[in-house]
């Protein structure tokens, strides 16, 4: 097939009714088709020629992953305009310092980032929702351009005043999708009973390969790519088994993390001896059958990139019956230079190079590239261009080998190579192997330190509580060849060493700078708690307005309701990517207490302690939304409960032609009089909107089910059928008040309103005494805003009089139901879009 321009791939595979991105947000995930991301795509790029972004314009993109940035990507080569990605945890100045390399037009900025100071020419757009606009566009025409076209400036450098940018063009892309794409279709057929594959993306999109494995390769087999928040494992592990996801694309770090994930889960997992060759595939799978289980049974392959691969780390998964797919790429080569085939794949090498590409090694034993793959040099810097390629060959800077049959072995980088005064190589990833495999040490850095005139092996080292840093260095020096054995160490105050955001590459210069300032070579470890006051006083200050946050500073001073602590708890959580126990952080008085939960969650890594995942607090009604389930209460609704309400409520609707303003599934915000409410509103509603209603109620009104042990038999088993046949008939679900769960409330709602279904909420939280409407809580604003989905609201009258909350028995009376035009509310303090809400309430 012909590819001249990436527009060519554009038109020939994002065209589908088919799933193509799903984003979880951690609150609700959304899903868009292959067609939708297409008209939107069209729709920016027609944005763009309006703003008069022409052939050749820049526009900057910084924000996580989400099918907004996908179609950024593609509103810009259809425009042909050139996007400049910067990722989303780069800090302000380093966007600015990207903006007056390249002199944008446009800068696109995510959620919960503030867009620098730039030259009053930039134009600044959030990139929230660009996804859900443009579909009248779809069938936009503009001009195709040609192979040689500039597509995008990725920055491979940041940390210095001038960022270094390399310039990919069409053609350069298309060297890299063309071969994959010819391969990949050779098995397309096989892959159908699979179908739909899902890919969990956990690289970021400003990389090449993050790039490659969401917007192209997913395509090629009508596949959809999954984004998530975050890389806490338990958190990775759910969206894998809950979604069905097939393949999880990360870098070697996100490898580790699962794989400590699956021993703590499962312990005699630690004993696996992955130096010995496995059993078949099968016998392996039937073997680790529990593991497959945790993971989800559809769950079968890992593809690794952006870093160095440990080979007991693929080991490891491999034994346990998963494919791992490595491949070896750079930005500058658009971004894939070899690629393990996926079922001729060679351990502890990075596969053969993609057709098109040719890799020599030099002399010194510098892996060279040359193809159309390679980029013709670096924006606005002819030295470094220069200084890049030999006689045509592009200088990689990594060192590595190729065996007979053309794999390749990278051994690690030119520039971080030590050489020791016997002359001898030492390759930093060599020595760190050897010492993370010793007890008591969590991670290892290896950098080479001048004394003297002369290179020596130094470690940086992370240690777990209580080890002793000398006996962990002899016992790893007693592995290594004397070239290569640690001459000094080093104590890391922290609970992480450095790395790279996205990729997670271990900044070594950083490391060597620290060590050359002065470090104390046995000085003590600080723990996490070093580290984490900083960055929980970061996240609280968030929460605290213009106060000054400290150490000794009293939650309750910040005045937030149990939902925005919960938000605050999610906070945490992402910034430590750890998980928080929730009873635990509901005790949390000051500050400082957040700062040892932090830090306590963090220390305590996977394996260490033997502990189990955190558990939900309790279990959310799924049961109550299959098939049966829906068809009996839509059965017993339609012959007699409606009809019973009917007969005590006499209802007047009016408003009802509001609702047909509300596309899709809708948060119903009505005030609290009776047990009554939700049968009245539901027999309100429209007949095609009834019976796709989940109502929240009181999880304290079911204490006894929830609670057994604090009641009496005859409590607990009166409790526990009311709440079945609440759950059966009226679609409620637990809404704690007081009690820990109200994270997994909020994700609870999320997947309801995924699945479709709509919401109904008493955001008093009590029910009336005479009539009157109380306080709207804050939580009201923080789902409306957070989950992104209309506010409908509900007034009732009269309901307190058929049913009052102090009677056992209903009396036959008028009731008012009014529907308000349905709510987009934006971002803003929820306690404000609470009121908002209240008020439209109280005006119907």
């Amino acid at each position: 097939m012909r590819r001249d321009t990436l527009i060519d791939f554009f038109d020939d595979r994002i065209r589908s009714p088919a799933a193509f991105v799903t984003h979880d947000d951690g609150y609700r995930a959304r899903t868009h088709t292959y067609d939708e991301i297409r008209a939107a795509s069209f729709g920016f790029a027609r944005r763009l020629a309006d703003a008069g972004v022409g052939p050749g314009g820049k526009v900057v993109v910084w924000g996580e992953n989400c099918p907004d940035w996908i179609v950024a990507l593609w509103g810009c080569l259809l425009a042909r305009a050139v996007l400049v990605p910067v990722d989303y945890r780069a800090s302000a100045a380093l966007v600015a310092r990207v903006a007056a390399v390249v002199d944008p037009r446009v800068l696109l900025v995510g959620d919960g980032l503030t867009a620098p100071d730039l030259d009053g020419n930039v134009e600044v757009w959030p990139l929230r929702n660009l996804a859900a606009h443009g579909a009248d566009a779809a069938g936009g025409r503009f001009e195709r351009g040609a192979p040689r076209d500039l597509a995008e400036i990725i920055f491979t450098s940041g940390a210095t005043a001038d960022p270094k940018g390399v310039q990919l063009t069409h053609r350069n892309i298309l060297a890299n999708v063309v071969p994959v794409e010819n391969e990949v279709l050779k098995y397309r057929r096989y892959a159908r009973p699979f179908a739909p594959l899902r890919f969990l993306n956990l690289l970021p999109l400003s990389h090449m390969f993050g790039q490659a494995m969401a917007t192209f390769i997913p395509p090629m087999l009508s596949g959809t790519t999954v984004f998530m928040q975050g890389y806490n494992p338990a958190d990775i592990v759910r969206q894998v088994r809950d979604r069905r996801v097939s393949v999880v694309v990360c870098v070697p770090k996100i490898l580790e993390v699962l794989r400590d994930h699956v021993v703590r889960t499962f312990p005699e997992l630690s004993a696996i001896d992955t130096r010995q060759p496995g059993p078949h595939v099968a016998v392996r799978w039937w073997r680790y059958r529990r593991v497959h289980r945790l993971l989800g049974f559809k769950f079968w392959a890992f593809v690794v990139g952006a870093a160095p691969l440990d080979p007991e780390l693929e080991a490891f998964w491999s034994r346990l019956g998963f494919l791992v797919v490595q491949g070896y790429g750079l930005t500058e080569t658009a971004p894939i230079v070899t690629l393990n085939h996926p079922f001729r794949s060679r351990r502890g090498t990075v596969g053969t190079p993609i057709g098109g590409v040719e890799v020599r090694i030099a002399e010194d034993g510098e892996i060279l590239v040359r193809g159309d793959n390679v980029t013709g040099g670096y924006y606005k810097a002819e030295g470094e261009t220069a200084a890049a390629f030999d006689g045509g060959w592009f200088r990689t800077g990594d060192i590595g080998a190729l065996d007979t049959a053309g794999r390749l072995t990278v051994r690690g980088r030119k520039k971080e190579v030590i050489v020791t005064p016997e002359g001898l190589n030492v390759f930093p990833d060599d020595v760190e192997r050897v010492l993370e495999s010793v007890a008591g040490v969590r991670e290892a850095g290896v950098v080479g330190i001048a004394r003297e005139g002369r290179e020596h092996v130094h470690a940086v080292l992370v240690l777990e509580d209580g080890a002793d840093p000398a006996a962990a260095l002899n016992a790893a020096n007693a592995r290594l060849e004397e070239h290569q054995k640690v001459r000094g160490r080093s104590i890391w105050p922290g609970d992480a060493l450095p790395r790279t955001e996205g990729t997670r590459k271990l900044k070594r210069r950083e490391l060597r700078r620290w060590v050359e300032a002065g470090a104390a070579a046995d000085g003590e470890r600080s723990t996490a708690d070093a580290a984490a006051p900083a960055v929980v006083a970061d996240v609280v200050q968030g929460f605290a307005s213009d106060r000054t946050v400290t150490g000794d500073m009293a939650l309750e001073e910040l005045g937030l309701s149990s939902i925005e602590r919960i938000e605050l708890l999610m906070a945490v959580e992402r910034a430590f990517d750890c998980t928080l126990d929730e009873a635990a952080f509901a005790a949390a008085a000051t500050v400082a207490d957040l700062e040892r939960l932090a830090a306590e969650a963090t220390a305590a890594r996977p394996g260490v302690d033997g502990t189990q995942p955190t558990e939900e607090p309790f279990a959310f009604p799924t049961w109550n939304r299959s098939l049966p389930a829906r068809l009996v209460r839509r059965l017993n609704l339609g012959l007699w409960l409606l009809p019973l309400a009917r007969a005590f409520a006499w209802i007047r609707v009016e408003g009802r032609d509001r609702l047909e303003d509300a596309a899709g599934p809708v948060i119903y915000a009505a005030n609290h009089q009776s047990h009554m409410d939700a049968p009245v509103i539901l027999a309100a509603l429209p007949a095609h909107r009834r019976y796709d209603v989940a109502t929240a109620a009181s999880k304290e009104f079911f204490a006894a089910h929830f609670h057994p042990e604090r009641h009496t038999l005859r409590q607990r088993l009166t409790n526990s059928l009311n709440y079945y046949l609440a759950s059966l008939l009226f679609n409620i679900f637990p809404l704690p008040q007081r009690e820990t769960g109200a994270r997994s409330a909020i994700r609870y709602l999320g997947a309801l309103l995924e699945a479709g279904a709509s919401v109904l909420i008493f955001p008093e939280g009590r029910r009336t005494d005479k009539g009157e409407i109380g306080r709207f809580q804050p939580g009201i604003g923080m789902l409306a805003a957070r989950l992104q989905v209309p506010v409908v609201p509900v007034r009732l009258e009269g309901l307190d009089r058929v049913l009052h909350k102090s009677w056992r028995m209903a009396v036959p009376g008028r009731v008012r139901v009014a529907f308000g035009a349905p709510l987009l509310l934006g971002d803003g303090p929820y306690d404000e879009l609470a009121r908002q809400v209240e008020n439209a309430v109280r005006e119907l």
